[in-house]
C-alpha cells in the first residue's frame, strides 16, 4: 500500500528507504502486551514493553530509586523547581502505598506544572517576543501566546483542541469574547516565527513566510520536514512538490502581516471590549487633534486634560498577534522553488499520504486551515498522536522512543521501542488527548522509578540507554538551572504571566534592557526572549534556538558554565541572599543546615566537618556562607536529575 502512494505521487525516493518511514504512516495499532520472565516488577502496562526489550538483551532492569531521590526527580521534572524540606521530609514520612501517585497528582495541580511544560512546548514553536532576523522589531503582544501555552497546560486542554486552536483558532465558533480570545491567542504559534521583514520583494518575503509556517507546523505535530519539498519532490519522504504547493495555498490564502514593504508589520486581531473600544477611538481622535500644529495651547491643555480622564481606570487595548484569512487561491508550482518560474496549478489540499489517499475537501470561501487542523489532530492520523507522545517521553526520559523526536522521516531515526509507541499513542487518544493523563502512566511505571545507579556491564552494553533498563541521569535545562538558584536564595517571584516588554508595536526593541530583565527574579519563563540575543546564562547552559523548532535541546559540558556559575550576578546576588536566609535560619552548625537545605538531605559527618572548617577559617561568617553557598549551588547534585 505504501509503495502503490509512493508510486502515485511520483516521488523519486530509493527503494529501501521506503522501509525506513512506512512505520511512522501506518496507522497505530493496538499491540498485545509481550511476554515476560519478570512480570512483577512491572507497574503500568507500558513496561511490559520496556521489560520485553531488556529481558531480550539477558539483562535486568535497575533497581528502584529511593523515595528521596524520586521527590526531587519528580519536582524538578514537572516544576522545574526543587521540592523544600519540608515536602521532602512529608513524602518521606508518607507510607501510604499511593503516596507516590498522590505526589503527582498534586504536582500536576499547581501552576508551577505549566510553567515548566508550556517551556517545553514553546521550544517547538519557535517562541520569541521579538522578530530577530535582520529587523529585530518587537512582537509585544506575543507574550499572551506565551500565557495561552502554560494555561492550556495547567487546564490539561486536550491537545488535539490544543492543535487546532494554534493552527485555525480564528475560524472555530466562540459563545463570548473570552472564548474567542482564548482560540485566538493560540494563532501566534503561526505569527512568532523569524522572518525576513526588509525584504525588499514582497511576492518572495509572503512565500519564504508560508514556507516558515509549514515547516515548523510539520515539525512540531508531524515530526515531518515539509520544507524539503519546496524546490523538488522531497527526496526521502513521501512529500511531493505537488503536496507542498497544495499546502501552501492554504497558508498563502492566510494573512500573517498588514504590510509587505519595509519594514513589514504584523497583523493583530483586536479583542478589545465594544465599550473600551469606542473611548479608545475617541482617545485616538484627540490625541490626532491635540498633535497639529495649529491647535492653539490652551486647547491642547484642555485636550490632554479630556484624554486623562478618557484614559483613568481604561483598560488596554487588547490585541492579540496572529493569523487571520486573506481572499483564497491555489498555487501553482514554483519549478525549482522559484516563484517567477511557474508550472501546473495545485489545488489547495492535504497531502495524500496523511489522508491514505483520500481527498480532504477544502471549502471555497476560507483558507481551508480549520479543514487542515481538524486532520492533523484526527486519531486517524497515525502521525500525531505518535509525535506527541513521543515528545513527552522525551521530556521525561531524556531521550525520545524515536531518538529526532522533530523527524520521523527518513532522515531520522527509527523507534527503539515501536510496539511501545503505539501502545502509547492510543492511551493517549483514548485518554482524550489529555497530557496529564500521560504524565501519570509514564510516572507512575516501573520504568520511571528506576535508579540512576546502573549494573556496570549493563551502562557499558547500552551506554546511550535505548533499552530504558536505568535512569538516565542528566543535567537540568537553562531555565531549571536559574529558578532553582533563585528559590533556594528565597529571591523568586512566582507571580504568573504578562509581559517586561514595554515597546510600540512594529518598533525596534533595545537590546541593551536584557541586563536589566535578567536581573528580575522571575521565573525564566516569563523574561523577554530575544533571537537577536540572549541571556548569558541561557545560552552557556544549552537554551533552544528560539529561530527554530526544537523538541530536542542538546546537553553540553563547557567551560562557559562553570565561569559563569563562578562569576555572574545571578550567583553573587544568590549566594549573599542564601546566606542571610541561613543566617536567620540557623543558629548553630550553619554548613549543615545549609546542605540540607539545598541538597534536600542530611549531610554526611565529613561534609558537616569541612563546612565548618571551611567557615571557620573563612573569617567573616556571612561572607564565607556565601561562598559555601556558590560552591553548592554550582555542584553537580545540585544541578543534574538523578
Amino acid at each position: 500500500m505504501f509503495g502503490r502512494i509512493i508510486s502515485c505521487l511520483g516521488l523519486l525516493i530509493v527503494p529501501h528507504l521506503g522501509a525506513e518511514t512506512e512505520w511512522a504512516y501506518a496507522p497505530v495499532e493496538n499491540p498485545e502486551l509481550p511476554k515476560v520472565d519478570t512480570a512483577d516488577w512491572t507497574r503500568e502496562e507500558m513496561d511490559f514493553f520496556v521489560l520485553a526489550g531488556i529481558e531480550k538483551r539477558n539483562y535486568l532492569p535497575t533497581k528502584p530509586a529511593a523515595k528521596r531521590t524520586l521527590i526531587r526527580r519528580a519536582y524538578l521534572d514537572l516544576h522545574g523547581l526543587p521540592p523544600s524540606t519540608s515536602q521532602i521530609e512529608a513524602f518521606l514520612s508518607d507510607e501510604r502505598p499511593d503516596a507516590w501517585g498522590r505526589l503527582i497528582d498534586e504536582l500536576l495541580q499547581s501552576p508551577r506544572y505549566g510553567e515548566r511544560w508550556g517551556r517545553h512546548w514553546l521550544d517547538v514553536a519557535r517562541y520569541a517576543d521579538t522578530n530577530g532576523m535582520d529587523e529585530d522589531i518587537a512582537h509585544p503582544s506575543a507574550w499572551r501566546y506565551r500565557d495561552y501555552v502554560i494555561r492550556s497546560f495547567n487546564k490539561d486542554k486536550p491537545f488535539d483542541r490544543f492543535i487546532v486552536e494554534q493552527l485555525a483558532g480564528d475560524l472555530l465558533p466562540a459563545k463570548d469574547l473570552v472564548q474567542k480570545r482564548e482560540q485566538i491567542v493560540g494563532l501566534g504559534f503561526l505569527s512568532v516565527g523569524p522572518k525576513m521583514l526588509a525584504c525588499d520583494d514582497p511576492d518572495k518575503m509572503r512565500r519564504d513566510i508560508v514556507d516558515e509556517q509549514m515547516d515548523t507546523m510539520g515539525r512540531a505535530f508531524l515530526g515531518m520536514t515539509i520544507g524539503c519539498a519546496r524546490c523538488h519532490d522531497h527526496k526521502i519522504d513521501p512529500i511531493s512538490i505537488k503536496d507542498y504547493y497544495g499546502l501552501a495555498g492554504i497558508f498563502m490564502s492566510t494573512k500573517t502581516l498588514t504590510k509587505y514593504s519595509v519594514v513589514a508589520e504584523f497583523h493583530e486581531h483586536d479583542l478589545t471590549k465594544e465599550e473600551h473600544q469606542k473611548k479608545w477611538l475617541e482617545v485616538r481622535r484627540l490625541e490626532g487633534e491635540q498633535k497639529k500644529k495649529e491647535t492653539p495651547k490652551d486647547k491642547k491643555d484642555k485636550l490632554a486634560e479630556e484624554i486623562t480622564a478618557l484614559k483613568k481606570g481604561l483598560p488596554a487595548p487588547f490585541k492579540v498577534m496572529g493569523v487571520t484569512e486573506y481572499p483564497t487561491q491555489d498555487v501553482k508550482v514554483h519549478l525549482r522553488g522559484d516563484y517567477l518560474t511557474l508550472g501546473e496549478e495545485v489545488p489547495r489540499g492535504v497531502p495524500a499520504i496523511w489522508t491514505e489517499g483520500e481527498k480532504v475537501a477544502m471549502p471555497e470561501k476560507q483558507s481551508g486551515r480549520l479543514e487542515l487542523a481538524r486532520w492533523i489532530a484526527s486519531a486517524d492520523n497515525p502521525l500525531t498522536a505518535r509525535v506527541i507522545v513521543n515528545r513527552l517521553w522525551r521530556w521525561h526520559f531524556g531521550r525520545g522512543i524515536v531518538p529526532t523526536p522533530d523527524n520521523f522521516g527518513g532522515l531520522g531515526e527509527k523507534p527503539t521501542h515501536p510496539k511501545l509507541l503505539d501502545h502509547l499513542a492510543r492511551k493517549f487518544v483514548e485518554s482524550g488527548w489529555s497530557v496529564k493523563s500521560m504524565h501519570r502512566l509514564m510516572m507512575n511505571s516501573a520504568t520511571y522509578r528506576q535508579s540512576a545507579e546502573a549494573d556496570l556491564a549493563l551502562v557499558e552494553y547500552d551506554p546511550e540507554n535505548k533499552l530504558f533498563a536505568r535512569w538516565q541521569r542528566r543535567r537540568v535545562e537553562s531555565e531549571v538551572v536559574r529558578d532553582s538558584i533563585l528559590m533556594k536564595a528565597n529571591r523568586l517571584d512566582l507571580d504568573m504571566g504578562g509581559s517586561m516588554l514595554v515597546v510600540q508595536p512594529n518598533k525596534y526593541v533595545n537590546q541593551g534592557k536584557l541586563t536589566e530583565h535578567s536581573m528580575v527574579p522571575r521565573r525564566t519563563v516569563y523574561l523577554p526572549v530575544y533571537r537577536s540575543s540572549g541571556y548569558d546564562g541561557q545560552k552557556a547552559f544549552d537554551t533552544a534556538d528560539p529561530a527554530v523548532s526544537n523538541g530536542n535541546r542538546r546537553t553540553s559540558t563547557v567551560a562557559g558554565q562553570a565561569l559563569y556559575l563562578m562569576n555572574s550576578e545571578l550567583m553573587h546576588a544568590s549566594s549573599k541572599a542564601l546566606a542571610d536566609f541561613v543566617i536567620s535560619k540557623a543558629s548553630d552548625n550553619r554548613p549543615a543546615w545549609m546542605i540540607k537545605y539545598v541538597f534536600g538531605r542530611d549531610p554526611t559527618k565529613d561534609e558537616s566537618a569541612r563546612g565548618i572548617t571551611f567557615v571557620e577559617s573563612y573569617g567573616d561568617e556571612k561572607a564565607a556562607l556565601a561562598a559555601f553557598a556558590r560552591v553548592l549551588l554550582s555542584s553537580n547534585e545540585f544541578l543534574y536529575m538523578e
